[in-house]
């Protein structure tokens, strides 16, 4: 049997207040962030991912050194590592920056600049540490490396310590 045609069309209209507005607004923008953000920290939980990006990094980083970095002496590696310290706080300090502003607004870009640039700062310290123990410098940025930096630093300072 055929369908009967409408004699009349009714049209309803859902009117959202201010609030109602304000909170939808909240939701979308939650739901674009972690839409964002879930890949990139999926990505970075990763070992696999986590040595991929770093090595992309370490590899866009490297393009800086000296070429004949490899074969200075140690006081003019170290006097280069410097500079690094200021290139990976920055970075972290851009990053810190990002991640503080998407979670905190101007504060928490505030907070995670400053927290990221000293972060960066230890991760390159831990690093030269790592490298001079004879991790390579690829490895010397993964968790392994910044393990091994880390008790070479706690080994010096318990050398100069015992010393005085």
């Amino acid at each position: 049997m055929p369908k009967v045609k409408p004699d009349n069309v009714v049209r309803h209209e859902i009117v959202l207040g201010r609030s109602e507005r304000e909170l939808l607004d909240t939701v979308t923008t939650a739901y674009t962030v972690n839409r964002v953000v879930s890949p990139i920290t999926g990505l970075l939980s990763s070992a696999a991912g986590l040595l991929l990006v770093l090595g992309i990094g370490l590899a866009y980083i490297e393009q800086y050194l000296p070429e004949d970095w490899q074969d200075r002496t140690d006081a003019s590696l170290r006097d280069w590592f410097e500079a690094e310290n200021i290139l990976v706080g920055s970075i972290g300090f851009g990053l810190g920056g990002i991640v503080g502003a998407l979670f905190g607004g101007p504060i928490g870009a505030g907070l995670g600049a400053t927290g990221g640039s000293i972060f960066g700062t230890v991760v390159q310290e831990g690093a030269e540490e790592a490298q001079a123990a004879g991790v390579p410098k690829l490895l010397s940025y993964s968790a392994f490396g910044q393990l091994v930096g880390a008790a070479r630093l706690l080994k010096g300072t318990i050398d100069e310590l015992q010393n005085q």
